[in-house]
């Protein structure tokens, strides 16, 4: 099975040569000029782009923007239909800060891209899964099924891992990439058997009777969601960066303090009542700022040992040209500004 991924400038000031009738009013024009660019300081930076795509894991970020913690002025979140497209967007320049999983990370790492990881958004812990058409009882039971996937490292991570588990191979299964916002019309069309997908859409099957078959808890800490940015941010705008992840953890202290009002506000833009929210976030962990500081900070991050050993598979199974190191990524003076 071969799946491919498919992926301002100011206005420059022209002075001519003019000839005035006194030195007095060359100078006096001198004078106004002088005053006029001592009144105009360094132009305010552009907001910080961040995309990202539906994700309860990700949602702290637009609660933040609704809760007034971000200033629009700072940070401009995008929200983009697909995680493909997101990918998309941050690797050709679109964006300066992306939501994207572990193993996205090495897929851009092993392309050259340089990148710093911010913060360890969350761990899914079940909120990725295998869903499926209620006669379809056990993983076996896939044979000869259609299985959608999202065209994306993730994806094929998970269908990979799903096919070892069952015991099967990809010539098993016939695989249909489809974007996860599709996931649901295409059960509903018969199109499909099952789906490897993730929330809210995990959520969005169960409610047409999907079940799930099998789901990341079964593979702890495996999948990883970051908070990306490219190296050129991260060298020119570590104030805001340091912002910006300070304000993310405030936004993780006060779901903890007002779980009901966070699932409402949060749940309403995935299109989830506050219970199935909170429901679907019980297959996250959201890592608070002492559990990343260890996975990112001190002399041996903890998210070395899991990228390694997710790097080790994903190259065993033809998904990265090449090793890569994740440590290149990491700054862990960085946990310094928490």
């Amino acid at each position: 099975m071969d799946l491919i991924l498919r992926s301002r400038h100011s206005p420059t000031l022209k002075f001519s040569r003019f000839r005035t009738p006194t030195s007095a009013l060359l100078s006096s024009l001198l004078l106004l000029v002088i005053v006029i660019m001592a009144g105009c300081g360094k132009p305010p930076s552009e907001p910080l782009r961040i995309v990202s795509s539906p994700w309860p894991g990700y949602e702290p970020l637009y609660l933040a923007r609704d809760l007034g913690y971000l200033d629009k002025t700072d940070v401009r979140l995008i929200e983009l239909p697909s995680s493909n497209i997101t990918l998309e967007a941050f690797s050709n320049g679109s964006a300066d800060i992306a939501t994207l999983t572990l193993d996205e990370t090495l897929t851009l790492l092993a392309q050259d891209r340089k990148v710093r990881i911010l913060a360890i958004m969350d761990i899914s812990n079940g909120g990725d899964a295998v869903m499926a058409k209620p006669e379809i009882k056990t993983l076996a039971d896939m044979k000869n099924k259609r299985v959608a996937i999202v065209n994306i490292p993730l994806g094929i991570y998970m269908l990979r891992r799903t096919l070892e588990s069952a015991g099967l191979n990809s010539e098993d299964v016939t695989v249909i990439a489809i974007p996860e916002d599709k996931h649901q019309k295409a059960y509903l069309r018969d199109e499909i058997d099952v789906a490897i997908t993730f929330e809210p859409f995990k959520t969005h099957l169960a409610e047409e009777g999907a079940h799930t078959l099998f789901d990341s808890s079964q593979i702890p800490n495996e999948i990883f969601d970051l908070l990306l940015v490219r190296e050129d941010a991260y060298n020119s705008r570590r104030e805001e960066l340091c912002k910006l992840i300070n304000v993310w953890y405030q936004t993780l202290d006060y779901i903890n303090e007002h779980p009901e009002d966070s699932a409402r506000r949060m749940g309403k833009r995935l299109g989830m009542d506050p219970d199935s929210y909170l429901l679907a976030m019980q297959g996250l962990i959201l890592p608070n700022r002492m559990e990343n500081s260890h996975l990112l900070g001190g002399p041996s991050p903890g998210l070395l040992a899991p990228a390694k050993r997710l790097e080790e598979i994903m190259q065993h199974e033809k998904m990265l040209p090449r090793s890569v190191d994740v440590s290149s990524a990491i700054d862990p003076h960085f946990q310094n500004c928490l």
